[in-house]
């Protein structure tokens, strides 16, 4: 259900017509309820399709605006995507937030955010247009494992650095041990203070929920990728996404995505997933961090070359 004004939209009832440029506010509701907040951004020409855009953890929508005035969704609008940027529940305006009482699971928001939010987006198109996500790190994985269990059904994905922490998908050892580490120290701070207070350590916009971090160690202590109740396998499904999938990683991303721990996720896969590696600049500037790929001036090439890549799977005309 999507509302505007307390109004429930009722879009195909609507008859066809062209919007103008500009952004307009949505709420979508979820199906237990939840009140997702969305920016549709209609492009500035002909539409050839809609892009979801769902961000990283500890982040919010706002994430692709940056940096000001040049951030990757005006780039997509520019060049003829509808852009629907949602916040994911207990994050931005889809409150409450966590400091604020909310809270969610991650099976949440890939069985009840995602395909709220993949429905709004099919609606808004009425079936003329390709329906297309772009993932970064939570938004990707969450996409992923979405599309893998048959909840929703994207035309072709873009991931940039999306990657589960699981011992099979991690070759360093080292690394990997530092990783049990962290998650371990993130957990219980979660269980001391009822959340992971990434505003007070200046990690992000946006608290995470305790039980969200209870689901990545669960992940990584038991390697197995899994829904709570163990229903859905999310890694074995990955096997039967058949759209096109994209992968950006970065050799500046050492740890929450490192190039071989990204290309090593999305190769389970059906399909022939690629994989684009970011590396330093011709300048001999440094490779793109892991938020740099969404928020950093720099990363305008990456995101020229997945729109591209989009139409060119897409078979959408240029």
């Amino acid at each position: 259900m999507v509302s505007r004004g307390g109004a429930e939209r009722r879009s195909k009832l609507r008859p066809k017509r062209r919007r103008a440029p500009g952004r307009e506010s949505i709420d979508v509701r979820t199906s237990d309820g939840w009140s997702l907040r969305a920016e549709v951004r209609e492009p500035d020409d002909e539409c050839v399709g809609t892009a979801v855009l769902a961000h990283a953890m500890m982040a919010r929508r706002s994430e692709f605006d940056r940096p000001p005035g040049g951030g990757l969704s005006r780039l997509l609008g520019e060049r003829g995507w509808r852009v629907v940027a949602f916040d994911f529940r207990a994050h931005g305006d889809s409150g409450p937030a966590v400091h604020d009482g909310g809270r969610y699971a991650y099976d949440d928001l890939v069985a009840r955010d995602l395909p709220a939010i993949h429905a709004f987006a099919r609606d808004r198109s009425r079936g003329r247009e390709p329906v297309v996500l772009v993932g970064h790190s939570l938004g990707g994985h969450t996409g992923l494992a979405a599309q893998g269990a048959g909840l929703v059904a994207f035309d072709a994905l873009v991931t940039i650095a999306a990657n589960v922490w699981l011992r099979e998908l991690e070759p360093s050892p080292p690394r990997w041990l530092l990783k049990r580490a962290s998650l371990r120290a993130a957990v219980a701070l979660c269980r001391r203070v009822g959340r992971f207070p990434a505003r007070v350590l200046r990690l992000g916009s946006d608290d995470e929920s305790l039980a969200c971090f209870e689901d990545f160690d669960r992940f990584a202590r038991s390697g197995a990728w899994t829904s709570a109740d163990g229903r859905l396998d999310y890694l074995s499904g990955l096997d039967r996404i058949r759209a096109p999938v994209m992968q950006i990683v970065s050799d500046g991303d050492r740890f929450e995505c490192a190039p071989e721990c990204g290309a090593r996720f999305v190769s389970r896969c059906g399909g022939r997933p690629e994989v684009w590696r970011v590396g330093a600049g011709h300048d001999g500037s440094r490779p793109l961090s892991h938020m740099g790929l969404v928020t950093s001036h720099d990363a305008r090439p990456c995101w020229t070359r997945a729109e591209a890549w989009l139409r060119g799977v897409l078979r959408v005309p240029a």
